[in-house]
């Protein structure tokens, strides 16, 4: 189904546009990922409104991209792996989230741990897409500080505990995922732009 989807979408730009083999390899791979997206999407959204945290799967999602999106971090390497961490991140932490709502003592303790993982360790980057440019990492590393400082600031101001509890599990998650010992633990390589340019 993927394969046919991918197949036919370059086909159906090919029409439109000439593609050399560097183009298409970057459409396959930008294709293949939409679609993986859009099925692991629908399948967390099922599961979200079956387990009735519809609404928390929405807020974590919302937090947990606002964090990740500048800060990257680990990858499953197997597409079974990655159903197993997404079905976990996505559909248990919602669970977690409206369930059990972390102290402040605890909520401000782990802010200030992501706050240090972020500024030390971000951009994570992953052997499939090694962050090259320093610029471009120093620029991930920028934004995604700015963003954690937000949500410090709206944990502080904020009074709605499923917010707050959402911004908590988000930012545990995050830095796990950017810390280099959950790299080792899962045998994966972290800052993955060195060995890039040593194969040059």
């Amino acid at each position: 189904m993927k394969e046919k989807f991918v197949n036919s979408s370059i086909k159906f730009i090919m029409k439109y546009q000439e593609c050399d083999d560097l183009k298409l390899k970057k459409l396959n791979y930008g294709l293949q990922g939409i679609y993986s997206l859009v099925i692991k999407l629908s399948v967390i959204i099922i599961i979200a409104i079956i387990t009735k945290t519809i609404y928390q799967t929405l807020l974590f999602l919302l937090f947990y991209s606002g964090i990740r999106t500048y800060s990257f971090g680990w990858h499953a390497k197997t597409n079974i792996g990655c159903w197993i961490s997404s079905i976990i991140v996505y559909n248990i932490i919602p669970i977690l989230i409206k369930n059990y709502t972390i102290p402040n003592t605890i909520g401000y303790i782990i802010l200030a741990f992501t706050l240090l993982s972020i500024i030390i360790w971000s951009p994570a980057d992953t052997e499939k897409r090694p962050l090259i440019r320093k610029e471009h990492r120093m620029k991930c590393k920028t934004i995604s500080t700015i963003v954690t400082i937000v949500y410090i600031i709206l944990f502080i101001l904020n009074e709605n505990n499923m917010i707050n509890n959402a911004v908590l599990y988000a930012c545990t998650i995050q830095s796990l995922f950017i810390n280099p010992l959950f790299y080792k633990l899962t045998n994966a390589k972290y800052n993955n732009y060195k060995y890039y340019k040593k194969n040059i």
